[in-house]
């Protein structure tokens, strides 16, 4: 038994007793980590005092490599994030990234993933309303492709010729890619255009466009691209809270 400091951004919290929660975690020291808060219910345990979901700072757990639930000695929030909660869409957008990194990570450090959730994160509360929707996707795409599930989207799936930078495509949703006009497309598979191809390259990288073109197609593709290859058929529950967002704004510039 040991304590371990770590900077750590809470993901989830939920009740264990009267007076204590289990309060899930993502460190840059130890990955995905599961701890009981104990006094949590009431606000009153020094080790967790009330700190909100998606808040950031520093945890010291009592660790045992022999068990899976922690225990929590303190959480000095540094970055309390309360800005996500101003809307519904903010909050969707952060809830969907918390499924995927619950769902696909496991107690190793993960630097990369740490960073890119905190900044994705901080992006996603400081963007203005009409970029809510950008940052959501920026965030679970960047998410996606540092666990190592991002679609293939330079070459051809089919026959490995690079695609030209203003070729019609189509999305192999089986394959995890795009295929070219070179090749036939596939059962199940949607048409992509170059602008939506370059779109969804950036928003791998981080990069949320200003003008983001065609957003229920790419939340429809984000929502069925996870279902696929990353949760077992299961779909991102929070997305379905971005709908009255989609309704209000539309769906963007034309192609």
């Amino acid at each position: 038994m040991s304590a371990v400091k770590t900077e750590a951004i809470l993901l989830r919290t939920h009740p264990y007793s009267e007076s204590s929660r289990i309060l899930r975690f993502f460190t840059l020291e130890l990955g995905l980590v599961s701890v009981i808060a104990k006094g949590g219910q009431r606000g009153a345990s020094r080790g967790y005092g009330g700190a909100g979901a998606f808040s950031e700072g520093m945890a010291v757990f009592v660790f045992r490599e022999t068990r899976d639930l922690q225990t929590l000695r303190e959480f000095a929030p540094v970055n309390s994030r309360f800005g996500l909660a101003r809307d519904v869409s903010r909050l969707a957008g952060a809830s969907a990234a918390a499924e995927l990194v619950l769902r696909h990570t496991w107690q190793e450090p993960n630097a990369g993933l740490y960073r890119a959730i905190s900044s994705g994160l901080d992006r996603l509360e400081a963007a203005p309303p009409e970029e809510v929707l950008a940052q959501v996707l920026a965030l679970a795409w960047t998410i996606v492709h540092t666990l190592g599930f991002g679609p293939e989207l330079a070459a051809c799936l089919c026959c490995g010729r690079p695609l030209d930078s203003e070729e019609m495509g189509w999305f192999e949703m089986q394959a995890g890619g795009v295929g070219g006009s070179c090749c036939p497309s596939w059962g199940g598979s949607r048409r992509i255009g170059p602008h939506a191809r370059e779109q969804l390259k950036r928003l791998l990288a981080g990069d949320a466009p200003s003008e983001l073109r065609g957003r229920r197609a790419h939340i429809s593709l984000l929502r069925d691209f996870t279902s696929y290859h990353m949760l077992g058929g299961d779909r991102l529950s929070s997305l379905r809270f971005l709908e009255p967002d989609l309704a209000s704004r539309g769906d963007g510039p034309r192609h």
